[in-house]
């Protein structure tokens, strides 16, 4: 699957010059009175600043490096149009065989010269570095001090009776972590014993006995009548290390909750790179990757003083419902729980997570942070993403991890402009190439992506062969893949969305209030369409459960429904509380964000602070839809609080019961209750922002993502099926707005446009091949004038121009190939072809197991007749596994990699004999499955992931498939 590369002349200065004099005539204005000044360059999206280009995680597995390859790799980025990497010393989870030698300890001396040769390399280069501030995936190392490491709560139980006077020893508490240490306590609580552990706290029945404690170690203590559990609660070290470190660069992973612990981490980490970097050599980011600690009840020194302050009542007595008992009361755990969990969050985002960034800014870096919904999460996700300069999410390939749409969320309710994301991790080593990729890549960018950072681009030294040192996951894109010299396309391709994808605003019509919980989630708004119940092992059970989060399993904190046409965001309380503003009726946020309408999740608690800014906002005319709450989250001011509670829903919702009276008035604004959030819309004659007729797009594989400049409204357009669909799209857009449409496959742009005029805004017909994707513009002016070179209408897809186009015979090429292949890989030196078949279905074994190039050439006639300056001359190719790149006389007529599988050859032919070369990359699949399948032979390959095949694993489809032909069109 892939791209035809037509290459564009640019348009002489004085057809320029002619071209805008007609255009501001037919305006009846000057340039100087031109009020339409475009917020897109054309220059920038055919040819991309650094800033827009895709990013890795560069793996160095067990710190492991080789300083030649190192740098040739780096070179080899910027070759092939990258921005940069981000370095990510760790161990190779997959390495059964001890392939990978250990490197020296990270940020020792040794490792500190490969950072500074990485720094120097990446400078030359203006290239961006970043690296992953820890050896593995949480903070943490070896100059972590016990007292700044992770820390849970712990607890010990004895049984006590009275009435009497008792002096007992305070028992230590048991761990199931033979590594926990430093046990400190903090207060003993007794309750009365019961087999099930059940607490009445109405009745004072958990008593705190701290002024009976001596000395830290007994307790004297007149015991009530009746047996008593006695629960000494202790602040302990969990002793976690690390999980995946390089084998010299273990250490203790910090303690998240504290602000001294991050602060001391980083002076660690600054003081020991600053002997190798200064203000122009140094890295550009750092990153947190996901939260991946051990499950615990988490714990910090100044946790019960900052719970009596932010919550203003005693935990200790409650302590006990952390540690498997229950309460009487059930809503009271909940509201106890609830706060506990909520502080650990804030005190995690508050000291860990804008604490780095603050720390970074000071030293002009930029804090890339994956907090979110992913690994043991423990936070509030969108606002810790909130606190970083790039919020990070992740996407897989053929897996159900995809979290971007929270990362996005975060961004677009924070002010942030970039989104990143781990992008392509999975287990399917070497299987697929760019086509596949950028399938997902657009299902990802119309989740709200706009900076793709690979995951991993595997550092491989020498000793690696190929395809190399991995990591455990990731689709490993770097220099050993074998398509990688054809790798530019794919690139450009990324880097032309991405800056499309960073301008302006996102436009969406719906907020999703998600709730105050901790942690708490967001989830995907689509997953990978590959991803399927045939997958053993992979695929679980809840999948199906539209009330459940497909990542993760949760349960949704919000189900809107189906909300097909319309794009929305998650919000949280922290946003709505302090930045959340009402503005002739929209919802608005200081940047610039803008929404219809705030969803409530269908629950009856709300977050008192929430409700109170709820009753401004709607009162100031916003429209909000959900049920009236009837108590708050929080234990926090109980029972007084759901009295307050109380007498602002009855205020706002009124008589709206739900039932027979579905909505209210208050102030300007409306609240809903009983109907559907798209029943609101289109009561509110809000009609979709993208309305596709002519299929069925339940699936959404008809997908879009939409953004507002000043004077441009910007869609991104992506077919994510294997099929060509011919549609009928209705932009909600001006009227009286002009449509340009930009395809970031080629750079080029046709300015020359059919639309209609239709009652909700503008509609195109358009016709997207298997897995393309179009940007459209909308604009008030347009000069009406396509880019020369552009020789089809993008909205008809080329397959079309090749039909209706085709004034002559077209010349038959699926037969009489010559295919070479190269010996160093166990390929034949040449083969003959009376059909073009896959490479693993030919008899020649050496030729079914081959990876690598594979060179197509034969001849072919023409005559004059098809050489005249009116017709354009197209090799279209049947199927193309995995990438192409096609030469005619020997000039390079572009890579091919993307449906419609095709090449402009129109300026390199001749009268007479001509010939073609076609080059082929297959993916290493098949020589990996080959040298399992000859245990008697001296393997090709060589990698420590060859443990993820077995000669049974089948041999993938490669090469040129079925019917080649030159096809003679009009210009």
């Amino acid at each position: 699957m892939h791209r035809f590369d037509i290459k564009f002349r640019i348009i002489g200065i004085s057809v320029i010059l002619a071209s805008l004099f007609i255009f501001f005539q037919l305006l009846g204005c000057t340039p100087s009175e031109d009020k339409s000044i475009s917020s897109l360059s054309e220059e920038e999206f055919r040819n991309p600043s650094k800033d827009n280009r895709a990013l890795a995680l560069w793996t160095w597995m067990n710190g492991y490096i080789d300083t030649t390859q190192m740098v040739f790799e780096l070179e080899q980025m910027k070759n092939k149009g990258m921005r940069g990497a981000l370095i990510w010393d760790l161990g190779a989870l997959m390495d059964q065989e001890k392939l990978i030698p250990a490197g020296p300890p990270m940020l020792g001396d040794e490792s500190l010269k490969y950072f500074s040769l990485a720094l120097s390399t990446a400078k030359k280069l203006d290239l961006d570095l970043g690296w992953v501030a820890a050896s593995s995936w949480n903070a943490g190392g070896e100059w972590v001090e016990e007292k700044h490491a992770a820390k849970e709560l712990l607890s010990s139980s004895q049984v006590v009776e009275g009435p009497s006077q008792l002096k007992f020893p305070i028992l230590e508490p048991k761990s199931k972590r033979k590594s926990a240490s430093r046990n400190t306590l903090l207060t003993s609580v007794a309750v009365p014993f019961t087999e099930a552990k059940v607490i009445d706290f109405s009745t004072g029945e958990a008593i705190v006995l701290d002024e009976f404690t001596k000395d830290g170690k007994f307790i004297e203590w007149y015991v009530p009548k009746g047996k008593w559990e006695v629960l000494s609660f202790f602040m302990s070290n969990t002793g976690q290390e690390l999980v995946v470190p390089s084998p010299n660069s273990s250490g203790l992973i910090i303690d998240h909750l504290s602000k001294e612990a991050t602060e001391n981490y980083f002076d660690s980490i600054l003081n020991r790179l600053a002997p190798i970097t200064s203000k122009d050599k140094q890295f550009k980011f750092f990153m947190h990757d996901s939260y991946e600690v051990w499950e615990a009840d988490d714990w910090s020194p100044l946790f019960l003083a900052k719970f009596k302050e932010i919550y203003a009542y005693d935990a200790r007595p409650y302590l006990p419902l952390i540690q498997n008992h229950v309460s009487s009361d059930d809503q009271l755990a909940k509201r106890f729980l609830h706060d506990y969990n909520k502080l650990i969050s804030d005190l995690m985002i508050e000291n860990h997570f804008a604490q780095s960034v603050e720390i970074a800014e000071k030293h002009g870096i930029e804090m890339i942070i994956e907090a979110g919904h992913g690994g043991n999460v423990r936070v509030e996700p969108l606002k810790a993403l909130g606190n970083s300069h790039i919020p990070m999410g992740e996407f897989w390939n053929r897996q159900r991890h995809w979290v971007t749409k929270e990362a996005s969320s975060a961004a677009h309710i924070y002010g942030k402009k970039i989104v990143a994301s781990e992008s392509l991790t999975g287990w399917n080593h070497w299987q697929h190439g760019p086509t596949d990729f950028k399938q997902l890549i657009d299902i990802a960018f119309c989740e709200g992506l706009n900076q793709v950072v690979f995951h991993t681009f595997s550092h491989n030294p020498k000793i690696a062969g190929k395809p190399g040192f991995v990591y455990h996951a990731g689709e490993h894109i770097n220099v050993n893949a074998t398509w990688w010299e054809m790798a530019r396309p794919f690139m450009d391709y990324i880097a032309r969305c991405s800056y499309m994808l960073r301008k302006g605003n996102y436009v969406a019509d719906v907020l999703l209030y998600y709730g105050d919980e901790a942690p708490n989630l967001v989830p995907p708004r689509r997953l990978d369409p590959n991803y399927t119940p045939d997958m053993p092992g992979n695929f679980p059970t809840y999948f199906y459960d539209e009330s459940k989060c497909p990542h993760c399993g949760r349960p949704k904190p919000i189900n809107p429904g189906k909300l097909s046409g319309y794009q929305y965001d998650f919000i949280n309380e922290d946003v709505i509380t302090t930045t959340l503003e009402t503005k002739n009726g929209n919802l608005v946020l200081p940047h610039g964000q803008s929404y219809k309408t705030l969803v409530l999740p269908d629950r009856e608690d709300i977050s008192l602070e929430v409700l109170k800014r709820l009753e401004k906002l709607i009162f100031n005319g916003a429209v909000v839809i959900g049920k009236k709450p009837e108590r708050a989250t929080s234990l926090k001011d109980y029972p007084a609080s759901d009295l307050e509670v109380s007498a602002i829903a009855d205020k706002i919702w009124g008589d709206c019961d739900g039932e027979k009276i579905l909505s209210q008035r208050y102030g300007r604004g409306t609240v809903y209750w009983g109907k559907s959030v798209q029943e609101v819309l289109a009561e509110l004659s809000i009609p979709p922002d993208l309305d596709v007729t002519g299929t069925d797009n339940h699936d959404l594989h008809i997908d879009f993502v939409h953004r507002r400049t000043e004077n441009e409204d910007v869609f991104f357009v992506s077919n994510s099926s294997q099929n060509q669909e011919k549609i009928s799209a209705v932009f909600r857009v001006d009227q009286d707005s002009k449509p340009e449409v930009w395809d970031a496959e080629t750079g080029l742009i046709q300015r020359d446009v059919n639309y209609t005029k239709v009652k909700n805004g503008i509609k195109l017909e358009m016709t997207l091949d298997p897995l393309a994707s179009r940007f459209v513009i909308f604009k008030k002016y347009t000069a009406g004038i396509n880019d020369d070179g552009l020789y089809y209408n993008l909205l008809e897809g080329l397959p079309f121009k090749l039909e209706s186009g085709n004034i002559r015979q077209p010349i038959d090429l699926s037969t009489d190939w010559n295919i070479s292949f190269d010996p160093d890989w166990g390929g034949p030196k040449s083969l003959i072809l009376d059909k073009l078949v896959s490479w693993s279905d030919l008899e020649d074994k050496s030729a079914s197991y081959y990876s690598g190039v594979g060179e197509y050439t034969r001849e072919f006639s023409l005559d004059e007749t098809l050489l005249t300056s009116d017709i354009e001359a197209i090799v279209s190719f049947e199927d193309v596994q995995e990438m192409a790149q096609v030469f005619v006389n020997g000039n390079d007529c572009g890579i091919v990699w993307v449906p419609p599988y095709a090449a402009r050859i129109t300026p390199h032919l001749k009268t007479g004999t001509n010939s073609i070369t076609v080059k082929v990359i297959n993916t290493w699949n098949n020589r990996i499955v080959g040298d399992l399948r000859s245990p008697d032979k001296i393997p090709f390959t060589r990698t420590n992931a060859k443990i993820k095949f077995t000669e049974n694993s089948p041999l993938l489809a490669s090469g040129l498939i079925g019917k080649v032909e030159i096809v003679f069109v009009t210009k």
